[in-house]
């Protein structure tokens, strides 16, 4: 689906542009900066390859496109950059790894998106205010879509980490379900692994495009790439340091868990001994052999009961002393 279309010189965007006249503009002299910016949201494959032929496109890069399910990278086909990202995206609450795939030349600039619900026509509005920055050509365009795709990331990472404090704040509670907290620990490691696989690959393509000697790169473009670099890597660091939290948790839920069946056991252990005796002393007159003189002595009933009963407390008094009943 066409999302926009349209040329822009000196920063400023012109006239709204049929896909059929890229080509024809493309191929007139153009000042330094004018490109054409052209945005696409799961194009049919028509439409991919009408694309291909307006900017004069790679064909594998078009597969990878039509394909989808590409992980982020950087590839030069002749003067044509192809670019791609992920972004992620909350639906009905779960994690949506989505892609943009960008196409960059010295004129053009074409942008795909696969499963991707958010779009980038905020970004095009800003740069759009901003003419003097948006005349530094598509370069100027392919800095503020990643930007936001990286600033996107950053409410999902600092909500996987309120997450992880949530369940660290419960999981020494003894009323907490141990069971329901590894399962809540499995579903965030799940969540920060979908986005790690879309910020540790950036780290390398934003560090690769900030020196590139790409033509759209030009000078004044430098310090604003490496911002982006800044920004993706303190989000892979955030990313370590919360996988490093998680295991750390998961290994502690365990314990607890492992912590909790011991003393189950030292428990039945404890009451195991305790009823021990009576057992053995029922268990020996029980067995009614003529030949026993407690049997028929007066006080051997009582004797017996009381052995029962002293010896029990005394096993229960010391079991308690040591916290095992």
């Amino acid at each position: 689906m066409l999302i926009d279309c349209a040329a822009y010189v000196n920063g400023i965007r012109q006239s709204p542009m049929d896909i059929e006249a890229i080509s024809d503009f493309l191929a007139q002299p153009q000042p330094p900066g004018a490109f054409v910016w052209v945005a696409l949201f799961e194009p049919v494959p028509s439409l991919l390859a009408k694309m291909q032929e307006e900017f004069n496109l790679h064909e594998l890069a078009i597969e990878d496109t039509n394909r989808g399910s590409q992980r982020p990278k950087l590839e030069e086909y002749g003067s044509t950059l192809f670019v791609v990202l992920h972004t992620i995206e909350r639906q009905q609450g779960t994690l949506v790894d989505g892609e943009l795939h960008i196409y960059v030349g010295e004129h053009f600039l074409l942008t795909v998106r696969h499963r991707a619900e958010v779009g980038f026509a905020a970004v095009r509005s800003e740069l759009e205010r901003e003419p003097e920055f948006l005349a530094h050509g598509p370069g100027a365009a392919l800095h503020g879509l990643i930007d936001t795709v990286v600033d996107r990331l950053f409410p999902e990472a600092d909500a996987l980490e309120d997450r992880l404090d949530t369940i660290e704040e419960t999981i020494f509670d003894a009323r907490t379900d141990r069971r329901r907290a590894a399962e809540a620990l499995y579903d965030l490691k799940r969540d920060t692994m979908c986005v790690r696989r879309a910020v540790t690959p950036l780290v390398e393509v934003c560090g690769r495009l900030l020196t590139h000697k790409h033509s759209v790169f030009q000078e004044p473009l430098r310090p604003y790439f490496r911002d982006v670099l800044d920004h993706v890597t303190r989000i892979d660091e955030s990313l370590d340091n919360l996988r490093d939290m998680e295991n750390s948790a998961t290994q502690t839920n365990l314990s607890l868990i492992t912590l909790a069946e011991s003393e189950v056991t030292k428990k039945l252990a404890g009451w195991g001994a305790i009823l021990m005796v009576p057992s053995i002393v029922g268990t020996i007159y029980g067995m009614n052999f003529k030949h026993m003189p407690e049997l028929e002595w007066t006080w051997g009933y009582p004797a017996a009961v009381t052995l029962m009963v002293v010896g029990s407390a005394a096993l229960w008094a010391f079991f308690r002393k040591i916290r095992w009943v």
